[in-house]
């Protein structure tokens, strides 16, 4: 076997073979919420006529964590089908969209995934999820596209009709190496969400590009929910890391910024977009200055207006999408896909939206200053759902914007 199909077997053995072992979860006790949500007046739309299209998206939420990043997402979500349900809707046609919380579980996935198959929806997005390998089968054996802007999982990122838009997770853990390798760090500490798919995409493709970069490598679980993360942090530095990452939702973020300032540690530190958020500021804003981010979010002057607009649906969400980033994710969930479909004249349906994301060459990612996306399966032969892994790195300052923007190209990382 060559050495490109054993490294691509290798990755998909390892992350599907832990999937296996996860117990299952009383169902019941773990029903999201499943709301329509159309035009913000109930009035007739303009330049948008037809019958409603059917959209799902499906959020990490309901689990009960107060700063939870999934009702943020909601937010931009809505806010992004009441705007285009203004502007042109999706392919001429207004979007009604359904959302699904999976409780942060492989079983809430797994009933998330159902339901948006119940509703007949012609496609899922979402911009992130813990939960993607139990999301993905069901949705994609529906002929339904599941479209992520960042996949975790191996079923995210190589699954037929599965699209992880940006280089998201993986795109970010080769920028992390090869700015680490530019800057000469010998060892870089990821701290990571304890989800399975979360800690292997970690261990596997972390493993594999910061290999490649020369850069020693190693993954510290952190559990859902964790508040005190000092202990995670110390193992850390006990280890001799040059430099520390985190991966996790909002509360994880949290808890590692208030981990770095109680240790008073001088690392180098690279944060994730979910750490960005205005309540962070007041109290962590000297803790966020300095901080490294890989982004594919850095929204050009164009796009920030647009999404300024969006943000008139949704009462107090920054109109700056680079502060509200959680928010913005979950709109540019629904706006990379109307971009997809931008020409299209046909009847919306599921064939025909994966037509689109097969077919159709460089299209925008949305609030991301000019990077795009091409879904033909060659931006990462190993990795045949990724459709782009174009990064942008850049300087966090107090109150999370970003400075000294970097645009990294790691697609040579992740070969054998």
């Amino acid at each position: 076997m060559p050495k490109k199909s054993l490294a691509s077997h290798f990755i998909r053995r390892t992350l599907l073979g832990i999937l296996a072992s996860v117990g299952a979860v009383s169902l019941l006790a773990l029903l999201g919420s499943n709301t329509a949500y159309g035009s913000p007046s109930g009035t007739a739309i303009a330049k948008v006529t037809g019958t409603p299209v059917p959209v799902g998206i499906i959020t990490d939420a309901g689990a009960g964590v107060t700063l939870a990043t999934g009702p943020l997402v909601e937010t931009g979500a809505k806010m992004a089908v009441s705007y285009f349900n203004q502007n042109g809707g999706l392919a001429g046609k207004p979007i009604k969209l359904f959302i699904c919380e999976n409780q942060e579980t492989p079983a809430g996935g797994q009933v998330c995934a159902n339901e948006m198959v119940q509703d007949k929806v012609v496609a899922v997005v979402l911009p992130f999820t813990g939960q993607g390998a139990s999301e993905v089968p069901t949705i994609t054996a529906a002929g339904i596209p599941y479209v992520a802007l960042s996949g975790e999982s191996t079923q995210e990122l190589t699954t037929a009709n599965a699209f992880a838009l940006t280089g998201g997770f993986p795109g970010a853990l080769a920028t992390d190496a090869m700015d680490s390798k530019t800057k000469g760090f010998k060892k870089f500490a990821m701290l990571t969400s304890n989800v399975p798919t979360a800690i292997q995409g970690a261990q596997v493709l972390g493993g594999m590009v910061f290999k490649n970069a020369g850069v020693a490598f190693k993954v510290i679980p952190v559990a859902v929910g964790t508040a005190d993360m000092t202990p995670q942090l110390q193992s850390a530095v006990s280890w001799g890391a040059s430099a520390i990452g985190i991966t996790g939702d909002l509360t994880q973020c949290t808890a590692f910024l208030k981990g770095y300032q109680t240790l008073a540690l001088t690392l180098p530190k690279y944060l994730i977009s979910t750490c960005i958020d205005k309540s962070l500021f007041p109290s962590l804003g000297s803790v966020v200055k300095g901080s490294l981010l890989p982004t594919d979010s850095a929204a050009g002057p164009a796009e920030s207006k647009i999404y300024a607009k969006m943000t008139k649906y949704a009462r107090g969400v920054n109109p700056n999408p680079n502060v509200s980033a959680n928010q913005a994710q979950g709109a540019a969930s629904v706006w990379a896909l109307v971009n997809a479909m931008k020409g299209y004249t046909g009847p919306v349906t599921a064939a025909a939206v994966i037509n689109q994301l097969q077919t159709t060459k460089n299209v925008p990612i949305p609030l991301s200053g000019g990077l795009t996306f091409t879904c033909n399966g060659t931006a990462v032969p190993i990795l045949k759902s990724v459709c782009s892994v174009q990064t942008k790195l850049g300087v966090l300052t107090s109150t999370g914007k970003l400075t000294n923007l970097k645009t990294y190209n790691p697609a040579a990382l992740f070969k054998s």
